[in-house]
């Protein structure tokens, strides 16, 4: 199946989402030991740190690192556009410069193999972040398993009760986009049905009137799904433009504050959280215990969590949402 991830402006981000190139489920069996040595220093590739939830990801990564003594390095794009490339060459300046270990995030799969076998050769362990089976040179992967995550969202649209006519809004055909939506049109319970699919090209300043052409062209929609992080505020914007607060509600990606807003003032119904803290806690652990001679998962899901208005108050006291 096909990723990532990815994330895309944001598309990445989410699933950005947010953004790999396969998200489909690998085997669940140990990864190979392979060489043990010590863990002092680990560089992760953040693919868009100035997005909240991939922020959330460098904090835990810094936490975790720390946890252990080990020199954790962490860079990415600024803004909220993905910029593959500077990606690329800071992994390519990474390798050069030998840590023990690179975490990616691969949003073209093909782009990152080559540096992913280069770092192998040095010696370097390779984790791969939302990869699902897109990748196979990695020791190991973690992250959103976005089948299962498409199959809950399914499943929480049809809690809301009455018929829900569904317009999705993703980046373009293929990718993680028709992993989730796949999962979800393969899930829908009896009261949902899927109408059409709007395409953003991952812009986030294009959203909006994609969701308004698409609603003015299916009048029936009285839900718009999008996966991506970043389409929140395009989705809400059309809904309150359109006159719709009440009658269409938007179901989204990642706990943001924007996104709690939306849920706050109804043009959310609700939203599915990773956990973008246990990507990269898990990852620096796992990373420990290979270099022990431990054997670790080959892949690790760390799931997602649907919240609605009913548990927001709990999301946010139990630190699930993105500050």
């Amino acid at each position: 199946m096909n990723h990532k991830p990815l994330s895309t402006a944001a598309v990445f981000a989410v699933g950005i989402l947010t953004l790999s190139g396969c998200a489909g489920s690998p085997a669940a069996g140990p990864s190979s030991t392979g060489e043990t040595g010590e863990i002092k220093s680990i560089f992760f590739a953040n693919p868009l740190p100035s997005y909240p939830d991939w922020a959330t990801a460098d904090t835990c990564f810094r936490d975790a690192t720390a946890k252990y003594g080990i020199d954790g390095k962490t860079s990415g794009p600024t803004g909220l556009s993905v910029d593959n490339q500077f990606v690329l060459d800071r992994i390519t300046q990474s390798i050069a410069q030998q840590p023990d270990a690179i975490i990616m995030v691969p949003i073209v799969p093909a782009q990152y193999e080559p540096l992913m076998k280069q770092a192998k050769s040095k010696g370097i362990r390779v984790v791969t972040l939302n990869t699902g089976d897109s990748t196979t040179t990695q020791d190991f992967t973690i992250g959103t398993e976005y089948s299962k995550m498409g199959a809950a969202v399914a499943q929480a649209i049809g809690k809301r009760g009455g018929q829900q006519n569904v317009g999705i809004i993703t980046n373009a055909p293929g990718g993680v986009g028709d992993v989730i939506i796949n999962a979800l049109k393969e899930n829908l319970p009896e009261n949902v049905k899927a109408v059409t699919t709007a395409y953003d090209n991952g812009d986030p300043n294009k959203t909006a009137d994609t969701v308004t052409a698409m609603l003015k062209a299916n009048p029936e929609i009285n839900l718009v799904y999008s996966w991506q992080g970043t389409a929140v505020g395009g989705i809400t914007a059309s809904i309150k433009e359109q006159g719709l607060v009440g009658k269409t509600v938007g179901v989204v990606n990642d706990l943001t504050p924007q996104v709690q807003d939306g849920i706050n003032d109804g043009t959310l119904y609700g939203t599915s959280k990773q956990d973008f803290c246990a990507m990269t806690t898990k990852t620096v652990e796992n990373l420990v215990k290979l270099s022990k001679g431990e054997e670790v998962p080959a892949n690790t899901d760390t799931g997602t969590t649907f919240v609605t208005k009913e548990n927001l108050a709990e999301a946010l006291a139990s630190g699930t949402a993105t500050k």
